[in-house]
């Protein structure tokens, strides 16, 4: 009799835990297929506004299924994007629109009556054109451009403003936040020594972007394309004996410093060979960017008095590599940095203002000869 007892017990025990299971994972699905309470008392808002009756979100153009339900979680928008999706396929399908949304906290029913948003009036209002800003700016970036001139030229053309975007992209914490997704993002940008946390990372090219955007996915568009760089050279990064930070930084002195595309590889050479004996690297064009005088190294002015000047960034009074990028290099540069051309020895090199392109020397004086030679042609 006891054993019998015993037994009804251990059934009914399993019993009550099936029903608390079952009855658990319908009250997780019940909540998970509401937005979050962030989203509905208006916490979700832009960069410095504590509270707003709508958050701004953007779908992507071609993220039209689950990746959008994903953002919509990363942004704290909806809880569980996995659950959504399901849901979404079951029962309603909606299919999304790409474009820059304002998502009101609070719907008004027919009958004028406001009530908290539902997860089904979420997906329905990005599904649907009319809510979209889907005006585009198609917007080309310089390579060998500094940052500060990106954001300028960002900052004509869509809803962000220049100031807004520099203090996004110097934000230690925001920086930090995209590493574990952008791996040639290291800790070594972030040193209080570096003038510009991104400089170098943007990756030169053309870019559409909305009208109306955010700062998020500004920057995203550009680390994207330089994740692709970098994933097309990984192997070439790992066998370096640079970090990835001084490779970027190599690069953007090579781009800044060579004339010649052709030349790209033995400029690179130079420096690495100047590492190599332990000489400063003395490149005038940090000195320029230490000291924004971008003007005056593009018209190839003389800036001899102040290279002797200290800066983190001035090579000439520094050793070793500034602390970071001083330009955002193309593609060729950063190939170039990663195959220096060290074979011919050379430490010196120059650029031919008379017939053009770069002269490369292995002494100082055949250097300095060729230095007055050319500057002759200025004048």
């Amino acid at each position: 009799m006891k054993k019998r007892t015993k037994i009804i017990i251990a059934i009914l025990v399993v019993l009550f835990l099936i029903v608390g299971i079952f009855a658990g994972v319908i009250i997780y699905v019940k909540n998970a297929l509401k937005p979050t309470d962030d989203f509905l008392e208006g916490r979700i808002c832009e960069e410095g506004v504590e509270a707003c009756d709508a958050t701004v979100f953007i779908v992507d153009e071609g993220a039209y299924g689950k990746s959008t339900l994903v953002k919509l979680q990363e942004n704290g928008i909806i809880k569980d994007a996995d659950i959504v999706y399901y849901y979404n396929r079951i029962f309603d399908g909606y299919e999304f629109v790409a474009g820059y949304f304002e998502i009101p906290h609070k719907m008004t029913d027919e009958y004028g009556n406001e009530h908290p948003t539902t997860l089904d009036e979420l997906l329905a209002f990005i599904a649907d054109p009319k809510n979209a800003h889907q005006d585009t700016v198609t917007l080309s970036f310089d390579e060998g451009g500094l940052l500060v001139d990106y954001a300028q030229k960002i900052g004509e053309y869509t809803t962000v403003s220049a100031e807004e975007l520099l203090n996004y992209w110097d934000d230690r914490d925001v920086i930090r936040s995209y590493m574990n997704e952008y791996p040639f993002l290291t800790e070594e940008i972030l040193e209080d020594d570096v003038k510009h946390c991104l400089e170098g990372y943007l990756f030169p090219d053309t870019y559409e972007f909305f009208e109306f955007t955010n700062c998020d996915e500004i920057t995203r568009r550009f680390l994207d394309r330089t994740l692709e760089v970098y994933q097309k050279y990984k192997d070439d990064f790992d066998a370096s004996k640079f970090t990835i930070n001084e490779i970027f930084t190599l690069a953007s002195m090579v781009q800044w410093e060579s004339g010649d595309p052709t030349d790209s590889s033995l400029v690179a050479g130079v420096f690495v060979n100047r590492l190599n004996a332990e000489m400063m690297l003395q490149s005038s064009v940090t000195t320029c960017y230490a000291f924004d005088m971008k003007e005056e190294c593009f018209e190839k002015g003389d800036i001899t008095e102040i290279n002797w000047t200290y800066h983190p960034y001035n090579t000439y009074t520094i050793d070793g590599f500034p602390p970071g990028p001083i330009c955002n290099a193309n593609e060729l540069s950063i190939y170039a940095s990663l195959h220096p051309d060290t074979e011919d020895g050379y430490f010196f090199f120059v650029a031919n203002y008379c017939d053009g392109g770069t002269k490369f020397t292995k002494t100082y004086e055949e250097h300095l000869y060729y230095s007055d030679l050319y500057a002759a042609c200025l004048n």
